[in-house]
């Protein structure tokens, strides 16, 4: 089998990241810093009524979501929408990544460089969602509460098997060259948060599935459907329930180097070209929403006092206030958040797995 090996010593380089964001044609403005202090940065580029986001490098050791983010900035301009991109949510592990990789660069699947997948304090910041522990989980949640995307993007590659690499060609490979999205099947989540997401994702699987004749397996890892709370310590999870329609987007990728790279980066940037013409044929669906301020009652003279405080503290980190009125605790939100304050609220006060 023929392996690429073809590279340059640039080809995940954070200098060179920086370089194409400042060629894409857009807005580019910092909403934090890494444990390592390099800049967590977004693209801003259209202008419209609606607002998409889009979240890449989450996980250090997943490169393609980088490089097709930022092209696909350059290559569009986003009339009628509002587009964000993080390119790089996990700037410290990107630079692990590039340090490592250049030691070891074939495509293996010992290379998987996992230290590169979390960050400098050795989290993984796809499950700090709920805690907020790091400097990068926080200033990404406080600039997404702050924006209230309309849509939301998680850009992932993810790992073989241990006996899998190097990875076999699609055609040579009974699952093929596989993807997974995941929409929002989550208990809790708002009504219109899962059937915007169920839409598009269905909308996007055929598209893609025809045009590059990978695998695509819908509502993989946490996406399966269930009548039980999710913890929210995952991006994805997070965003559903805090009422944002998102869509998970995975290519094969980890320790796959430089190969099929530029078809990984091709596929996430088909994604997103048809995911915009999806948003853009749908807004009126995004427009007519409704999202109510509610208010949310819970008893306080029956609480455990420990749990109550850890229950409105944790509302309270996360930008959702309360107040005791009486015997009761009112929660004041909106409606598409409902799931999110009743899982903190199973997950403190009734989950018995602890």
């Amino acid at each position: 089998m023929e392996i690429e090996n073809t590279f340059s010593i640039r080809t995940f380089s954070i200098e060179k990241y920086h370089e194409l964001a400042l060629d894409s044609g857009a807005e580019i403005f910092t909403i934090g810093y890494s444990n390592e202090n390099r800049p967590i940065e977004v693209l801003k580029k259209g202008s419209g009524k609606l607002k998409v986001l889009f979240i890449a490098r989450i996980h250090g050791n997943e490169p393609a979501t980088t490089q097709a983010l930022l092209e696909f900035f350059k290559d569009n301009d986003f009339d009628g929408i509002e587009a964000y991109g993080i390119f790089l949510a996990n700037p410290d592990g990107a630079a692990l990544y590039e340090q490592l990789w250049l030691k070891n660069p074939e495509p293996f699947w010992g290379n998987n460089f996992s230290d590169a997948r979390l960050n400098f304090n050795k989290v993984d910041i796809n499950r700090d969602w709920l805690e907020l522990s790091q400097n990068e989980t926080r200033a990404i949640q406080e600039f997404i509460i702050s924006l209230r995307p309309d849509y939301a993007v998680d850009m992932h590659e993810y790992y073989w098997g241990e006996s899998g690499y190097p990875p076999k060609y699609p055609t040579d490979d009974a699952d093929g060259f596989m993807v997974t999205m995941t929409d929002a099947p989550f208990f809790g989540a708002d009504e219109f948060v899962k059937y915007i997401t169920e839409e598009s994702m269905n909308y996007l699987i055929p598209k893609l599935e025809r045009e590059f004749n990978w695998k695509i397996k819908p509502r993989h890892f946490l996406g399966t459907s269930r009548d039980s709370y999710e913890n929210p310590s995952f991006l994805g999870i997070y965003l559903s329930l805090r009422g944002i329609p998102k869509l998970l987007i995975e290519t094969w990728g980890v320790g796959c180097s430089t190969l099929f790279l530029e078809k990984r980066i091709e596929f996430h940037k088909k994604a997103l070209s048809y995911l915009i013409s999806w948003i853009e044929d749908n807004k009126k669906a995004f427009l007519l929403r409704v999202d109510k301020p509610v208010e949310m009652e819970f008893n306080y003279i029956d609480m455990d006092l420990e749990k109550f405080n850890s229950f409105s503290g944790l509302l309270i980190q996360h930008g959702i206030k309360g107040e005791i009125v009486g015997d009761k605790f009112i929660v004041h939100t909106i409606s598409s958040e409902k799931g999110f304050i009743n899982t903190i609220y199973f997950l403190i006060f009734e989950r018995t797995d602890n």
